[in-house]
């Protein structure tokens, strides 16, 4: 993942409980899903996560919305040769997630999110992460 800053690694532990709790539960076969506690504290760091796990092919510009919870809101995200870069605001192409599936997503553990606008963008920009 190359460097990572410091606050990085406290917070991993977070995300390594929420997230690998639900591996566990994955496992065993049953339906299950991430609580709403651990999605909503996690939200913030995937762009981040994403940030240290781009694979840049090439730019992608799309807006990342969160539907629910205290993170809810749009962010546009930027890709190009220098990785990726994001801020509040909206893009013209829009993948929509609720909380625990933003997270579930970044982290590669399933595909998912409303894809509004240009299906090529949104499929690009899914694509440029290598899973974790």
């Amino acid at each position: 993942m190359g460097p990572l800053p410091s606050f990085f690694f406290p917070a991993f532990q977070l995300m390594d409980y929420g997230v690998h709790s639900s591996d566990v539960r994955q496992g065993t076969g049953r339906a299950h899903g991430l609580t709403g506690e651990a999605a909503d504290l996690l939200v913030p760091f995937m762009f981040v996560l994403w940030q240290y796990t781009t694979r840049v092919n090439e730019p992608c510009d799309l807006g990342i919305r969160i539907t629910s919870g205290p993170n809810a809101g749009d962010t546009r995200v930027v890709v190009g040769p220098d990785g990726m870069t994001y801020e509040a605001g909206e893009g013209e192409t829009v993948i929509e997630f609720d909380p625990g599936s933003f997270v579930l997503t970044a982290f590669g553990r399933s595909n998912s999110g409303t894809l509004r606008g240009e299906r090529a963008v949104a499929d690009r920009y899914l694509n440029l992460f290598f899973r974790i």
